[in-house]
């Protein structure tokens, strides 16, 4: 039975459920020797891959914009990244590395500032879905 301060928050079937599969969840990572971090990755990740789809095509229903003052947050950022991958007299053209890549959401902005050859930008995700998505849209 769920907490006397929770009995009106809390159905008491809904809280019976949660304590079911709490003590389910528990064994489960008991047998495979999960801990706390393991389990919040594993759900990041099929939270990740479960909306991938539907962010990349959101974002091509919007035309692929962002709010305009989060673009020229973005595109000043995409500039100085731009610029520090340009190669000098004191050392070769670099490469940048977007952490979180998601479905791409980025690269135009790159591209707008200045990214001319694919190779010089490298994305990586969580979600294995999210970098198809960006592939599939950018190449």
């Amino acid at each position: 039975k769920p907490p006397a301060d929770r009995i009106r928050l809390v159905p008491t079937i809904q809280f019976e459920m949660f304590q079911n599969d709490k003590l389910k969840l528990k064994a489960l990572t008991e047998a495979h020797g999960y801990n706390e971090r393991d389990l919040h990755n594993i759900y990041q990740r099929i939270t990740w891959d479960a909306s991938a789809d539907a962010k990349a095509v959101g974002a091509d229903i919007a035309g692929n914009k962002m709010k305009p003052e989060l673009q020229e947050r973005v595109s000043r950022a995409c500039s100085i990244a731009v610029g520090a991958t340009l190669a000098t007299e004191e050392s070769p053209r670099g490469k940048l590395l977007d952490v979180g890549c998601g479905h791409g959401a980025i690269v135009s902005s790159l591209v707008e500032a200045g990214l001319t050859e694919p190779d010089m930008y490298v994305g990586i995700d969580l979600s294995p879905e999210m970098v198809r998505n960006a592939v599939e849209r950018y190449g």
